[in-house]
């Protein structure tokens, strides 16, 4: 059933890709939700893309490049024999807080990298996207040879009887699908920092689609390899560390408990990076619009090309989310509270987009949606916000099940009341560097 979900997951997130493509190439401004909730939704002045900046700025982002430097903390203690000795990926208390150690050296690392060395930054952020990419490859295909039976130990049969044990929980898929669309989510990452996309009407459409056909394909095709090395109980187990057990069962210790998961580790961090640069242009753009006080500070062009203020703001709340979770069931709770208000404002963007079609129709679309993909990512954003309140049947985790989603529905409510003291009696808008000096299109290197 975990590959039904990651299929439906990678058809989901294409429908959301298509909708973000229209979005896209119709407001070419960088920002992404904030800019199309902005023009969408214009009652209240500034409400909507106010509160996603704050939900995006103080739980999202932070919380998602959080996650991913935990698991690059995890794979560098799996290489160094922190979690050796069990060969099943699990780990302690005093490993748990070692793995937050690295996640924090991690992120401050990738802060300095974009806010001080761009160009560097950037070189090193795609070299580990393509290495990603290889290590995801170098998964599939020993899978291949795990199917053709030439990998020494016994078979697994994990797709004999392949739906026993399914569960029947709303809640259970719920949670499943928050992890399925983190590993999807950067096909919107473009539109994020839009505006420093060479020729964004031709290139944003294939890179995103193009990116996220490669992408599901690599991860449905891992969790292939997975099965046909792995029994579900093993991987089950394994904790955030599968790919570690994963090459340990196919090849030996040295390979699977030494070499593979420095590799692993250096492509999470890669992804830290992209979320790092992503979501620093969020927090750019906020203080520039007048969202943020000290706006003119945050919103600041350092002199190293780069928006250091808001690269250092994320770093100080992504840090908060790597040392706050009490150990265990950490790394599902900083996916679950990034997840849930993300797909509030996935749902209201597409809402947003066919409002647009109506009461701006003046704006010219390059590319326009299909029906069907709007209507599944609306529907989607509904099943995500409401089913992960519903009890699951089983519930070991040290975070109860509904924090995550209160969370989030508690930062949006408290982004209300920082809309009205920002926005409506500090005079945000009107006072902000935008307001002053219009919408330049500077360049970042």
């Amino acid at each position: 059933m975990s590959l039904m979900v990651w299929c439906i997951g990678g058809i989901v997130s294409a429908c959301g890709c298509i909708a973000y493509m229209e979005l896209g190439t119709m407001l070419p401004r960088s920002g992404g939700e904030k800019e199309y909730l902005d023009v969408s939704f214009q009652r209240p002045k500034a409400l909507m893309p106010f509160i996603f900046c704050m939900t995006s700025i103080f739980i999202g982002g932070p919380s998602s490049s959080a996650a991913d430097a935990v698991v690059t903390g995890t794979y560098f203690l799996y290489a160094a024999g922190d979690t050796a000795s069990t060969g099943d990926g699990k780990t302690g208390a005093h490993t748990e807080w070692a793995q937050r150690a690295i996640a924090v050296a991690v992120v401050v690392f990738c802060t300095l990298a974009h806010g001080c060395f761009v160009k560097s930054a950037i070189r090193l952020q795609s070299a580990l996207t393509v290495l990603k990419v290889l290590m995801l490859l170098l998964i599939v295909l020993v899978g291949f040879v795990g199917i053709a039976g030439r990998l020494h130990g016994s078979k697994p049969h994990s797709f004999t009887n392949a739906f026993q044990g399914t569960s029947t929980n709303p809640n259970s898929y719920s949670s499943a699908l928050f992890k399925v669309f983190f590993a999807y989510a950067g096909y919107n990452s473009l539109n994020y920092s839009i505006d420093e996309l060479k020729n964004p009407i031709h290139n944003l459409p294939r890179a995103a689609l193009g990116g996220l056909f490669v992408t599901s394909a690599l991860y449905i095709l891992s969790n292939v390899a997975y099965f046909s090395v792995l029994t579900p109980e093993a991987i089950g187990g394994s904790s955030t560390a599968v790919a570690g057990v994963f090459f340990t069962a196919a090849f030996n210790e040295t390979w699977g408990q030494r070499i593979v998961p420095v590799f692993i580790g250096l492509s999470s961090f890669g992804t830290v990076m992209c979320g790092t640069f992503s979501s620093s242009r969020v927090i750019f753009e906020a203080a520039r619009e007048g969202y943020l006080p000290f706006g003119s500070y945050i919103g600041e062009i350092s002199r190293y090309q780069s928006p250091l203020y808001a690269l250092w703001l994320n770093c100080l709340m992504t840090v908060v989310f790597i040392v706050a979770p009490p150990p265990g069931g950490a790394y599902n709770f900083l996916i679950d509270i990034g997840g849930y208000p993300s797909w509030v404002f996935y749902g209201l963007s597409v809402v947003g987009l066919l409002l647009m079609r109506r009461t701006h129709r003046e704006l010219a679309r390059p590319f326009k949606s299909w029906h069907v993909a709007n209507a599944v990512t609306i529907g989607t954003a509904v099943y995500m916000c409401i089913v992960p309140f519903i009890k699951p049947k089983s519930d070991d985790s040290s975070i109860p099940y509904w924090a995550a989603p209160l969370s989030g529905i508690i930062s949006i409510l408290m982004s209300c009341v920082l809309w009205y003291l920002q926005i409506v009696q500090r005079r945000g808008l009107e006072t902000s560097h935008y307001a002053k000096y219009g919408y330049p299109r500077e360049q970042f290197v």
